[in-house]
């Protein structure tokens, strides 16, 4: 088992050196990177990336949903690699679940504006209809699904980053003693 874990370490530790070395022969995407905040670990970057990812795992984007938020990432200075993690929520084996969930959503949303129902089976069809269902219920289920995993992301990191201040504050002042 200790194998494997120094085996893991030593690829880690060489794919971040790789990394380092990219990053030295293109300074420009090196400044765009530490400016747009893309790979930022602090609290607020990794929650936006949370959020982010969320919002875009539970829209209908399937194909596109790295490049949306690549740029999503760019512009809310949030966490690229947090946002890829969370948008997995849309996996080959949930997204069937999730259109049928994002339908039946819309549908109901839909139902209770029967001029608009109409006027859209009129023009569109049936088809422009069933898209607009889809495209209704899942805004109306990525939005709240956003702000919920931004604010729960930030509740959890607190939650678990007090006892480790409480542990590091604890090695100091014992430390302390120890000297004095």
């Amino acid at each position: 088992m200790r194998w494997l874990r120094l085996t893991v370490l030593r690829r880690a530790r060489r794919q971040r050196e790789r990394l380092r070395a990219w990053l030295v022969r293109h300074p420009v995407a090196a400044r765009l990177l530490e400016r747009s905040g893309c790979l930022n670990a602090d609290e607020y970057a990794l929650a936006r990336g949370v959020s982010l990812g969320l919002f875009v795992g539970f829209t209908p984007t399937v194909g596109v949903q790295s490049v949306i938020m690549m740029f999503g990432s760019l512009l809310f200075r949030a966490n690229f690699p947090a946002a890829l993690v969370a948008s997995l929520v849309s996996n080959p084996l949930t997204v069937a679940p999730l259109y049928f969930a994002f339908h039946r959503t819309g549908q109901w949303l839909l139902a209770g504006s029967s001029p608009v129902v109409e006027a859209a089976t009129r023009s569109a069809g049936l088809a422009g209809l069933n898209a607009a269902a889809l495209a209704l219920g899942s805004l109306a289920i990525a939005l709240p699904s956003a702000v919920v995993g931004y604010v729960a992301f930030l509740a959890l990191w607190r939650a678990l980053d007090v006892p480790v201040r409480r542990r590091q504050t604890r090695r100091r002042t014992d430390r302390a003693r120890r000297l004095s």
